[in-house]
């Protein structure tokens, strides 16, 4: 199967279009708060589409997409754990001076019961893939949710291919034991 990103030429629009929600998606999971991922999707984007005239098509787009989103990933957390130790962060920020939340409600195309079941799932998935420790972190989120082959996550995180298998063993077991409260039936 040929492609895509061969077939149409790859253009800053194009990038910012079909790429974007990708990045942030991929920066979100890995380093588990909107801001943070909106601080490396930008970066990354603003890299990629520098950079996209010296693209060789070594590998596929996404791919290499995938690589550079790691990498700022990886490098971000890195810069945020050395300010962290430094910061004091400050819960209240999130609304305005009303008290209001400081983002827009969004329209319900559920019932309310179902937003709320679907969101609080979400959001215990999402705390889970979050505590997971880092290094079982970034295995999981690449290889279960990105679905790359262990080979390309051993190479993008520079680790062997037995370490990529136990740690996402590993994590997909403590993924299980974090969420079985949540998901299993009680039967008594």
């Amino acid at each position: 199967m040929a492609d895509p990103a061969a077939e149409t030429p790859l253009t800053p629009e194009r990038v910012f279009r079909e790429f974007a929600p990708r990045v942030y998606h991929l920066a979100r999971r890995m380093l588990g708060n909107d801001a943070d991922a909106e601080d490396v999707t930008q970066d990354v984007l603003l890299q990629v589409v520098r950079k996209l005239d010296t693209f060789r098509g070594e590998a596929a787009f996404p791919t290499w997409l995938h690589r550079v989103t790691v990498n700022a990933a990886l490098a971000h957390r890195r810069k945020r754990a050395g300010r962290e130790s430094h910061e004091i962060h400050d819960p209240l920020g999130h609304f305005d001076g009303d008290g209001l939340h400081g983002r827009p409600v969004k329209r319900w195309t559920m019932r309310p019961e179902q937003i709320v079941l679907a969101a609080e799932q979400k959001q215990v998935i999402e705390r889970a893939i979050a505590e997971l420790p880092e290094m079982y972190r970034d295995v999981y989120v690449l290889a279960d949710t990105q679905q790359l082959p262990n080979a390309e996550i051993a190479e993008l995180l520079g680790i062997n291919l037995p370490a990529v298998k136990s740690r996402l063993h590993r994590a997909r077991l403590m993924m299980r034991d974090t969420l079985a409260p949540h998901f299993e039936e009680n039967y008594e």
